[in-house]
């Protein structure tokens, strides 16, 4: 990160203009991070929680990603913080999705420095505390929508775990991100939980339904041994170190 790119983020004091300012400079920097190659097919999407989402223009490219993630990581935290010097990280994960990829134009900071713009009249209409730049509602009452969110899909999911996101968008409004990841962990519980001593037939069925979609009317025993024995060797898999 540059003198100047620092100098701006110590000014800022909110949670949410700090986190805005990081995503910025990642997006400036992200092919002196990853490479030009690399960065030609993806981009820096969202920084929520210290998770950093990442579109990309071919899911080929959201594995080979993911499988550099600990390399990327190290080199995001180093130059984002320096003084840490590794120590801490403010970007704690990322997450690759295949989605669109927008040439945004980045101001010259040296010449327009990147400062949150404040409306004393503009106020969340939830709260009333000041809004920053063009948000809506505030980031704590986001908060609290986004996890309402979360819970109105994981509800469904409950119900109909075979659910797909074209369908559970007819029931909750929620986007691709939110309902893949609400999904991905229950899948991960779920698949545990089915391979365990203690599993029972629900369990199971549950499990299988959430990782293949499969509506229970369809499911046969040898989908579910297909989807258990999968399941079973990714979570024992280890692979060899390099010597």
């Amino acid at each position: 990160m540059k003198d100047a790119e620092l100098l701006v983020l110590q000014v800022l004091k909110t949670p949410r203009a700090r986190r805005e300012f990081l995503l910025h400079v990642l997006k400036v920097h992200w092919a002196d991070y990853i490479g030009h190659t690399a960065a030609s097919h993806s981009q820096p999407y969202r920084l929520e929680d210290g998770v950093l989402y990442v579109h990309t223009d071919n899911p080929m490219w959201s594995t080979q990603l993911h499988m550099l993630q600990g390399k990327l990581l190290g080199t995001i935290n180093r130059e984002l913080a320096p003084e840490l010097k590794g120590r801490k990280r403010i970007v704690k994960q990322i997450r690759f999705y295949h989605g669109i990829i927008q040439d945004l134009p980045q101001p010259d900071l040296e010449q327009t420095p990147f400062m949150p713009l404040r409306d004393p009249e503009k106020r969340c209409p939830l709260c009333g505390v000041p809004l920053i730049g063009d948000e809506k509602i505030c980031s704590a009452c986001r908060r609290k929508k986004e996890e309402k969110i979360r819970r109105a899909i994981r509800k469904e999911l409950d119900r109909q775990p075979w659910l797909s996101y074209e369908d559970c968008r007819k029931l909750v409004d929620c986007d691709k991100i939110t309902f893949t990841d609400v999904k991905a962990r229950l899948e991960e519980w779920a698949l545990d939980r089915a391979l365990g001593p203690r599993a029972t037939d629900r369990d199971i069925a549950f499990a299988v339904m959430v990782n293949t979609g499969v509506p229970p009317e369809k499911l046969t025993a040898e989908l579910v041994e297909r989807t258990l024995e999968k399941a079973g060797r990714s979570r024992y898999y280890v692979p060899a170190r390099r010597k």
